[in-house]
């Protein structure tokens, strides 16, 4: 029984992706950005691809600082480590701001390191469920995203990638944020990148 359940999830899985395949929106200074549908959303989830002269410790110790994520994070105006769970688990929070009249943002995320193989690791990324951070007034708390980093060894260089849904709350139309859905990840792999790189 156990393996036909296992056997139809994995079919829905494929379906579900060959239904939204990713589109490529933006290939510029070694960062790729793509776009795909969300199934129950009208916010699309974006991928962005880039490869670093770095290392993945190097690569790993910047993306898992949470106290440095507004040195590169584009419109991250500050960020914090709240807390060190584990060596591989963490709690994060980060506030993005935004134009005005629109409220500011912020979030605080779980994070949980695993190691895929001897040259990859993934670090998951969900809403924190613990309430470490009380919400504040003047923003707005996002509670619904989900996503991941996946850092590799590629020959001399490093991937990055970095997959991530997320729904902003609030009455932003839904156009909107898509028609800027690559601007944040592009503008933050190039600060990765440079960050990295220098």
């Amino acid at each position: 029984m156990r393996n036909i359940l296992v056997f139809f999830s994995l079919l829905l899985f494929l379906s579900t992706n060959a239904q939204n395949p990713w589109k490529l929106k933006k290939d510029k200074n070694g960062v790729q950005v793509f776009v795909r549908n969300v199934d129950s959303s009208k916010i699309k989830e974006y991928k962005a691809v880039t490869q670093i002269n770095t290392s993945v410790e190097q690569a790993l110790s910047i993306i898992l600082d949470g106290n440095r994520l507004a040195d590169w994070n584009y419109k991250t105006s500050e960020s914090k480590t709240i807390r060190k769970i584990t060596d591989d688990e963490y709690i994060f929070w980060m506030k993005n701001d935004l134009p005005w009249p629109v409220k500011n943002r912020d979030n605080v995320t779980h994070v949980k390191v695993n190691k895929i193989s001897k040259d990859s690791i993934r670090v998951d990324l969900a809403p924190d469920r613990t309430n470490a951070v009380p919400e504040m007034d003047g923003m707005i708390r996002v509670t619904n995203f989900k996503g991941f980093w996946l850092v590799s060894q590629k020959g001399d260089k490093v991937e990055v990638i970095q997959q991530l849904y997320g729904d902003p709350k609030g009455n932003l139309p839904s156009w909107i944020l898509n028609s800027v859905l690559t601007t944040a990840p592009y503008r933050s792999f190039l600060n990765l990148k440079s960050l990295l790189e220098d």
